[in-house]
């Protein structure tokens, strides 16, 4: 009896889902970059600067707008998987040309891929320090000095690294700065928690308070959830626009979008009340906080990864799905959009929303192990 109130359960979900869905699917026009590429993650900028966006994912970089294959470097690839866990935009010499960061999780390695400059010719490899596995990462200014800070999503570690060196005209280099031993594990995410301006650390099991500075003082526990292995990002926002921030994220590898609701207890203290979502598919392991229909709403948008543990996961053999999820503050719920019901296109492990063909709506690029694909937002 209790499987069935459980069938039933996710069925009534499901219909109330469904009864709210809209449809991007005529929004968004499907084009494929390489259908044979296995790299989880790309960026997108001006590789080389013909004032057009290009495409860099893996091994290779596709040269738009008819996305010409070029070499990069070889990526080494270990247990049947490519390196490269993310793929972070940084001009880390200074030198005028964007090269990328990765964090990755199998040769536990962080590394940086110079850019070859004007000749395009292939990309060397700086390994920057090994400190164990690392899911993917992403980019914030975690100390607010206005510069782009590395946040990898460490199983074993917290901590951040900043950029130094290069404009002081010396080697460049970065420096690791610890955020504490607590918390970590699969999922983290960096916002304002307590309203104090400056951005804390959110870790699965609790957040971390950042201090006036975040490079020499000690930032603060708080054991105040636990998520489980969470997407990455967990995203920091003003959900219900209630003047306080709340969190948003996906279970990266079993079914499940929820958002946490911050509030305070009589004594002023925080609390939190977990809101599921969407439980209809899973591993949604790399959302985006975006606005893609420029209405000024941000929206959770996430999509099915593929494969990402030879279909081991909950749910792994289920159709690729892409959605978007907009807050309705009046009806104090989600509104479901559909971008891709069934495939071709996964979220990989670094997916980017980006203007690609500069028409004044986000686009979105997706890299993973089904391959990389662009959808064109048909907006403007």
């Amino acid at each position: 009896m209790k499987k069935l109130s459980v069938l039933f359960l996710l069925v009534i979900i499901r219909m109330h889902l469904l009864a709210q869905e809209e449809s991007y699917i005529n929004t968004f026009k499907l084009h494929v970059i390489n259908v044979t590429s296995i790299f989880s993650s790309c960026v997108v900028f001006d590789v080389d600067h013909d004032n057009d966006f290009d495409i860099v994912s893996g091994a290779f970089w596709y040269e738009a707008p008819h996305w010409k294959k070029h070499f990069v470097a070889d990526v080494e690839v270990i247990n049947g998987r490519p390196d490269g866990y993310s793929h972070l935009p940084m001009d880390v010499n200074r030198d005028g040309w964007i090269d990328i960061v990765h964090c990755n999780f199998r040769s536990k390695s962080l590394y940086w891929l110079e850019h070859p400059g004007p000749q395009l010719g292939e990309w060397k490899k700086h390994v920057i320090e090994e400190p164990g596995p690392m899911e993917t990462g992403r980019l914030y200014d975690i100390d607010g000095d206005g510069e782009m800070d590395v946040l990898p999503n460490g199983w074993n570690f917290n901590a951040w690294y900043t950029l130094a060196g290069a404009q002081e005209g010396k080697d460049p280099h970065f420096n690791k700065f610890l955020i504490g031993e607590e918390g970590a594990g699969h999922g983290n995410g960096f916002g304002d928690l307590n309203a104090d301006g400056r951005g804390d650390y959110v870790g699965i099991k609790g957040w971390y308070e950042a201090p006036k500075d975040p490079r020499t003082q000690s930032w603060t526990w708080h054991p105040d959830f636990d998520l489980g292995r969470t997407s990455i990002p967990i995203i920091v926002a003003d959900i219900d626009l209630d003047s306080d921030a709340d969190l948003i994220y996906a279970q990266g590898h079993d079914y499940g979008i929820y958002w946490e609701e911050q509030s305070k207890n009589d004594a002023g203290a925080m609390i939190w009340h977990k809101h599921l979502i969407d439980s209809s598919w899973s591993q949604g392991h790399s959302p985006l906080w975006v606005d893609l229909d420029n209405n000024g709403i941000m929206e959770f948008v996430n999509g099915k990864r593929f494969w990402s543990h030879e279909g081991k996961d909950p749910g792994a053999r289920d159709p690729l799905v892409i959605y978007s999820y907009e807050y309705d503050v009046n009806a104090k719920s989600f509104k479901r959009r559909l971008i891709q019901e069934n495939g071709p296109a996964g979220f990989g492990l670094d997916p980017k929303a980006i203007d690609l063909d500069q028409d004044g709506d986000l686009d979105l690029v997706l890299p993973g192990r089904s391959g990389l694909y662009w959808y064109e937002n048909l907006l403007n």
